[in-house]
């Protein structure tokens, strides 16, 4: 189909500011600026109109959406780009955030996505194509709900001949950038179409599922957490979006793409392309920008395991084991900011923490062994206490006996006395008879006691 047959026509949309509590996003105008120049150039975009439209309230982003859909003929190409905050409800509906959206009201005052559907919907072009790049739970918004894992976007914004691509999957929050130009997934959509490397099939055209997965690959390279996501029919699927560029410097990053592995070059993959530098007519300074954007996603993710074993050994050298509230912490940030996934910091996590468990469990022994000797010294001493009572109770008993065995004594004596003067008293005997009588008495009395 010849361009001149029907139109191009592009909406770039990017907030950077908002109401009330809710968070700037510094690269959502850079990604506007980016995008128009990859459109609107005759050799890759080739678009015919490209309208931006920045920091918009919701009243004239809603009229722009609407513009776009209602003067669209047939055959023409629509293009809806947005770059901002994407919210969501309680029922998981999503909105577009705008200007004058706070977070108290944003039902009210954001672009509902049905009104986006409903445009496209009574729209006659049969190709259309929407890009979104935004955070569906406004999880950067301190004290948000967090509940976007039911958005459909299929439901509410797909239809026959309609692309949607998105930065994120409904699970997710989009990540920012720390630092950088533009929002992670607008910089690979835009690198793969100005270098041409999205162009897998070597046709010379990039195919709007072509550039999405090139987009997707490069994203998770760098964050393997996030998952951008495609909503595509039949129709859909062969849009035609760009042209790719014809020339040595594409033909060279396709081949550093295909040696490059990991984030590496191979030695013998260095000697080959070292070749084909000379046979292309590259110079080594243009042959290493394009090396270095190749491998970039990867060693920015090596960066974030870096940062992530730098402050997970952090928190494990201040007190091991980690508490439920530092593990929450550190999830959120291996998730959130990061981009990596629980496989991608198991072994970081196995490396620190194994000297630290081996210690704990080595503490843990010892302080069992404490425990242990603490409880035996601690029955040894009751034992002992026992001992000592008992021998306490028998030295006790004994002089109870003794002095029992005295009183017996006594009583005895004090009863032959009393014998002794009564038998005198009766019969006159001397003293020394007297006293064997009453002996004698006495034992005739205990015996007859005894029986």
């Amino acid at each position: 189909m010849n361009s001149l047959e029907y139109k191009k026509i592009a909406l770039l949309i990017g907030v950077s500011e908002y109401g009330a509590d809710i968070p700037p996003l510094s690269s959502a105008l850079n990604d506007v600026a980016a995008m128009e120049r990859v459109l609107q150039n005759p050799n890759l975009g080739n678009f015919t109109q490209v309208e931006r439209l920045l920091n918009p309230d919701t009243v004239v982003m809603r009229m722009a959406i609407q513009k776009l859909f209602r003067n669209a003929s047939q055959e023409d190409l629509l293009l809806l780009f947005f770059s901002g905050h994407g919210i969501t409800n309680d029922d998981n509906h999503l909105y577009l955030a705008t200007r004058n959206t706070s977070k108290e009201d944003f039902e009210a005052t954001a672009v509902d996505a049905n009104f986006i559907q409903t445009q496209s919907n009574y729209c006659y072009s049969k190709r259309q194509v929407l890009i979104l790049d935004a955070c569906y739970s406004g999880a950067f918004a301190n004290g948000w709900h967090k509940k976007s894992v039911g958005v459909d976007i299929k439901k509410q914004l797909g239809a026959e001949g309609r692309v949607v691509l998105t930065s994120s999957s409904a699970t997710q929050t989009s990540f920012a950038q720390e630092g950088a130009t533009l929002s992670l997934y607008t910089q690979y959509l835009v690198e793969g179409i100005e270098t041409g490397a999205a162009d897998t099939d070597n046709d010379g055209n990039i195919h709007v599922q072509e550039l999405h997965a090139y987009a997707k690959t490069k994203v998770q390279a760098v964050k393997p957490n996030m998952t951008p996501d495609i909503i595509l029919d039949k129709e859909g699927y062969n849009i035609l979006l760009a042209y790719a560029p014809r020339n040595p410097e594409t033909e060279y990053r396709k081949l550093v793409e295909q040696y490059a592995q990991n984030g590496q070059l191979k030695n013998v993959a260095i000697l080959v392309l070292t070749a084909k530098r000379k046979t292309l007519g590259i110079t080594d300074t243009k042959a290493e920008e394009i090396e270095t954007e190749v491998l970039e996603p990867f060693r920015r993710r090596l960066a974030n395991l870096q940062n992530y074993k730098q402050h997970f050994a952090e928190e494990v050298e201040q007190k091991y084991p980690l508490d439920a509230h530092t593990l929450k912490i550190l999830k959120d940030y291996q998730q959130d900011v990061l981009g990596l996934r629980d496989e991608d910091v198991e072994s970081i996590e196995l490396e620190i923490t194994s000297v630290k468990e081996a210690e704990y469990q080595k503490q843990l022994q010892i302080q069992k062994q404490r425990e242990v000797e603490a409880l035996q010294r601690q029955r040894e001493a009751q034992a002992a206490e026992q001992l000592r009572l008992q021998q306490e109770a028998e030295v006790l008993q004994r002089q109870r006996d003794a002095k029992a065995a005295k009183q017996l004594r006594l009583q005895e004596k004090a009863e032959v006395l009393q014998q002794l003067r009564y038998i005198r008293y009766k019969t006159g005997m001397g003293c020394s008879e007297g006293f064997q009588e009453a002996k004698r008495s006495l034992k005739r009395t205990n015996r007859q006691r005894k029986n």
